[in-house]
């Protein structure tokens, strides 16, 4: 820890990153705040603490860096008018970088608690501090920060998991092939050659094959609720979980969204979506799962996650409570069910074996750089898939987009299908279906046979991304809340005069069978499986909540 080096964008770090305030926005923190002194070579904020404060800085400079065992990394050197701070301001995880005083230094400083009420009060600061902190977010993305160490094989499941978690969590984290020279390197670093892979070093622990909630314990994703007893708990952080959090929280409900991965659901393997209004040039599922996921939090809003529910008692009192996978339970006054959906699977032999390791149903920078230089098939004809396969092409040999019916214009939308139809890198193989997964421990080759001539042939390839139609998670309600034939649920005027309806008032819109408890999103029956309907079902549910909150 002796060495220092420089990150290479820490010189020309935007200036978006590092913004001066004004005497009079300073003097709206300190409005706030408390005035603190540091000596040379103290801590304002040390990596891995979990409830650090934010610092704006009055006079003398302090050091960002990163602590590693390759020696500390200087982020950059702020001076008076700056500010302290990134994203996990908001999201309560551990800090991963420390602050360190140069020299004599001031400070205004405002606990977490004291900065969300300045981020309510204060627009113009509150603005300054978000883009700051989402800015440097970024940066840290795009230089040599290391942040989180994953060592593993790429084509496994395991490591594939692990990598799609800390993706969909926007933790910063670096990858290296265990076989690879740089990770037996690393691995003998670490003292981890003896330890199962995917090894992982988070704040100074070490972990061999570790769950993903014990990852998530250690960079702070996951929290302990207690015994709290929340307006509006949301399972699921998709596009309507995100949405209704925002809307929530805003409006003052005492909100908490649980989710078995991340923030995003099915809507962050999109690789870019077009059609979604105000953004004529597009933008990538992640992004819009982030900027929705950091909305919530600016308003109060809690996350917890990896975690899903096993079930759900009602109590006479109308309290609904929710057994979790983690053994906890959580309290609350009202329920909103977005669970989503999940991608079938092939009906093909020796199929689930290449799961994480070749077959893969997320398109996203995680997965494309498994293929990266090598021809990938994509399977499905709905917008998912195209979208798919024209993200993937920008970084694979050729994509193939298999079909099975005969025309792809007919099941996705036209400014998509008529990109793929011209694009001279993706080929579309129509009326054809795969028949078969071969390699040894990865995916290396399939079968692709034709529906009306029979006809079969055979694709060396790198990955195989699957998207043909989704089952709805409902499995773990209770026999309570109707669900269609399709196993979606009920919701609104279907279940009025449904026999579990047992009210003489009639159901809110996003309504169950039970009362107190909405859905919406694609796990409602009757949706159109499109984000910014999934979107507009998360508003909706707020007006529902605060109608049944208020008894009327």
């Amino acid at each position: 820890m002796n060495s220092t080096h420089e990150s290479q964008n820490a010189p020309d770090a935007p200036g978006i990153a590092f913004p001066s305030l004004t005497e009079e926005q300073l003097a709206e923190i300190q409005a706030i705040g408390e005035v603190v002194e540091f000596s040379s070579g103290d801590s304002l904020i040390t990596h891995g603490e979990r409830g650090y404060s934010f610092f704006a800085i009055r006079q003398g400079e302090v050091r960002i860096v990163e602590e590693c065992e390759a020696g500390d990394t200087l982020i950059a050197t702020l001076g008076p008018g700056t500010f302290t701070g990134d994203v996990d301001m908001l999201t309560g995880r551990s800090a991963v970088t420390s602050t360190i005083a140069v020299g004599s230094v001031e400070a205004y400083r405002l606990d977490p608690a004291s900065l969300r009420r300045l981020l309510a009060i204060s627009h113009k600061v509150g603005e300054i501090l978000l883009d700051t902190f989402q800015a440097r977010r970024e940066l840290l993305d795009t230089s040599e920060f290391v942040g989180v160490q994953l060592v593993g094989e790429k084509d496994r499941q395991k490591t594939t998991r692990m990598r799609e978690f800390l993706y969909k969590n926007h933790v910063p984290h670096t990858f290296t092939e265990a076989k690879s020279d740089d990770g037996q390197e690393l691995l003998s670093c670490l003292d981890a050659s003896n330890l199962a892979l995917p090894i992982v070093r988070c704040n100074r622990r070490t972990f061999g094959d570790p769950t993903l909630f014990e990852i998530a314990e250690c960079i702070g994703i996951t929290r302990d609720v207690g015994d709290e007893l929340f307006d509006l708990v949301v399972i699921g952080a998709g596009p309507a979980g995100l949405s209704a959090s925002v809307y929530a929280a805003s409006e003052g409900v005492k909100t908490l969204v649980i989710d078995s991965v991340g923030p995003g659901g099915q809507a962050a393997s999109s690789s870019r979506i077009e059609n979604f209004v105000g953004f004529p040039s597009g933008l990538s599922g992640s992004e819009l799962a982030n900027r929705g996921y950091l909305q919530a939090l600016k308003f109060g809003a809690q996350f917890i996650a990896p975690v899903s529910v096993q079930s759900v008692h009602t109590t006479q009192s109308q309290e609904h409570q929710l057994r979790l996978s983690t053994g906890g339970v959580v309290r609350a006054r009202s329920l909103l069910v977005v669970s989503g959906m999940t991608y079938r699977q092939l009906d093909i032999p020796d199929y689930r074996r290449f799961l994480g390791a070749g077959v893969y149903y997320a398109a996203t920078a995680v997965e494309a750089r498994q293929c990266e230089k090598s021809t990938c098939v994509v399977v499905g004809g709905g917008n998912s898939a195209g979208q798919a396969a024209m993200f993937l092409v920008k970084s694979v040999k050729a994509v193939k987009l298999v079909v099975r019916g005969g025309d792809v214009r007919k099941s996705m939308s036209e400014y998509l299908s008529t990109r793929i139809l011209h694009h001279p890198d993706i080929e579309v193989l129509t009326d054809s279906v795969v028949t078969a997964v071969e390699g040894d421990t990865a995916v290396d080759r399939i079968e692709v046979t034709n529906t009306q001539t029979r006809e079969t042939q055979h694709v060396t390839c790198g990955a195989l991304f699957v998207f043909i139609g989704a089952r709805p998670h409902t499995d773990w309600l209770p026999a309570s809340v109707a669900l269609d034939d399709g196993g979606f649920v009920l919701t609104g005027a279907s279940v009025a005069a449904h026999p579990l309806w047992q009210l003489e008032r009639a159901p809110h819109e996003l309504e169950t069978t039970t009362p107190g408890i909405m859905a919406g999103g694609d796990v409602r029956s009757g949706t159109t499986k499109r984000c910014g309907f999934a979107v507009g079902d998360g508003s909706l549910a707020v007006t529902c909540v605060n109608r049944y909150l208020r008894g009327s």
